[in-house]
């Protein structure tokens, strides 16, 4: 394991979850005054927010939507696979 890759998987992979977020405002931007189709707009939103569903089920709301914990969980879960996913990349690349 190196730690240098290690270090610089954790901000691209931060990187990754903002860039989705900010490629979801554009595309939200492009199709103004109207709305940008469902499936666009569910493609840019379940790739940060897949892991919510389960965390949902682990920190239970009374009411509607899911609570802070929750969302923090999930976020959390994606930047451990995004970061995951980089350091592997990463390490593959060092190997050739």
């Amino acid at each position: 394991m190196s730690w240098k890759r290690l270090f610089v998987s954790i901000p691209i992979g931060f990187l990754i979850m903002i860039a989705d977020g900010v490629l979801l405002m554009l595309v939200n931007r492009l199709y103004r005054p109207g709305h940008p189709p469902a499936w666009i707009i569910a493609a840019f939103y379940y790739f940060d927010a897949w892991p919510l569903f389960i965390t949902q089920h682990l920190f239970p709301n009374q009411g509607a939507g899911p609570t802070f914990l929750a969302v923090a969980a999930a976020g959390l879960i994606d930047l451990i696979v995004f970061s995951a996913i980089v350091y592997a990349l990463l390490s593959w690349r060092a190997r050739k």
